[in-house]
């Protein structure tokens, strides 16, 4: 039986953020009889799909990561480790440091592809700094993807966006994990004691581009208002601590809960009644669509993209906009929004995984040739 062909996909760490759950549902659905993933982290410590990855027969490697000041070794470790080991296609999502990567590879005979998943972050400084980083993987990258048109132009630049090297590859989902129905609602209500309560929900990093800040100043307004609303945040990160602190000063830890890291997202969509997206910036935003998939309305900060709303269940509202405007548009979905199903609506819209994952096996076909 012939092997299948690996690929190597190049990331920080594989928890569970959202460049991260889009390479594992693409991974679950890869005829592995064809296709075999890598993966070459820099971090030490595993990461929460390690098992799962190692179970689907992937192999994973350990660099130092880059830190600018260590280009040197950092660069040398590289030129090793692809001196040492040989992968048909390259798969680079980490931007700050694929222009050493990517080209290394290709010194070997790679196929490279680079990856963006976010738009440019909102301080100018930060921006400037990572484009100097960045600017050259565009003349490294044989081929180019990107969530969405604007992560594109942001990470490549208008002209290989532009150009026949370039595609959006959506970040698709399960679609059928997400169905919604009123019973489902209901047990899972049920099962963490929630009733009687109004769900307002959040998925995502406790990252500064997540926005969590603005998010506690809109459930403090609305809760002074509305006493049987309850805000559950999921995820980890650097600045959860930071968070919880300004719960607790604002005397909210009753009405907000911290899920952490969960593995049952479908469920935890269909937990909420309301999900609140306020991100200062997205290359696409996953939970978004997950959220419209479990049939959620949802509120964007107007710098999610337009093409991560398939569904008419959201509103997109500036984040320069007053609080009582968000608030006043929770409580108008809380009063007249009739909830449905909406996962077949997303699976039409590109979202699908099985769709999206033949695009990239067809696209990993024509990189090697085959």
């Amino acid at each position: 039986m012939k092997e299948p062909i690996r690929i190597l996909h190049v990331i920080g760490k594989m928890d569970r953020g959202g460049a991260e759950t889009m390479i594992m549902n693409f991974y679950r659905k890869l005829d592995r009889e064809k296709f075999q993933f890598d993966f070459l982290v820099f971090h030490e410590e595993r990461g929460d799909y390690d098992d799962e990855i190692e179970k689907l027969g992937g192999r994973i490697y350990r660099l130092p990561v880059f830190l600018i000041y260590n280009y040197v070794s950092f660069r040398k470790h590289i030129k090793q480790f692809f001196k040492e080991n040989y992968w048909p296609i390259v798969h680079g999502h980490i931007r700050s440091s694929a222009a050493i990567y990517l080209s290394e590879a290709k010194k070997h005979r790679s196929y490279t592809i680079a990856h963006c998943h976010s738009t440019d972050s909102s301080n100018w400084l930060i921006r400037m700094m990572f484009h100097v980083l960045t600017y050259r993987i565009r003349y490294v990258a044989d081929y180019f993807l990107a969530c969405s048109t604007e992560a594109g132009i942001a990470g490549f630049g208008k002209n290989v966006v532009s150009s026949d090297c370039f595609d959006v590859l959506f970040n698709a989902i399960d679609c059928g994990l997400y169905q919604y129905t009123e019973k489902r609602h209901a047990d899972l209500k049920k099962k963490y004691n929630l009733q009687n309560k109004y769900v307002i929900g959040h998925v995502g990093r406790f990252a500064t581009a997540k926005n969590h800040d603005f998010l506690i100043n809109i459930f403090q307004k609305l809760e002074q208002m509305d006493d049987d609303t309850v805000l559950i945040l999921v995820g980890k990160g650097s600045l959860e601590e930071k968070i919880r602190k300004k719960v607790a000063q604002n005397h909210l830890q009753d009405k907000v809960i911290f899920m952490g890291l969960r593995k049952d997202i479908p469920d935890i969509m269909n937990l909420f009644d309301l999900f609140l997206f306020p991100s200062l910036y997205e290359g696409l935003g996953i939970v978004g669509i997950e959220a419209q998939a479990a049939g959620l309305p949802c509120i964007f900060s107007d710098t999610i993209p337009m093409n991560a709303i398939v569904t008419d269940n959201v509103t997109r509202i500036s984040l320069n906009a007053p609080i009582v405007e968000w608030v006043n548009t929770i409580q108008k979905y809380k009063k007249t929004f009739c909830r449905r199903d909406q996962s077949d609506c997303v699976k039409k819209s590109r979202y699908d995984i099985i769709t999206e994952t033949r695009k990239l096996e067809q696209l990993y076909s024509k990189g090697i040739g085959d």
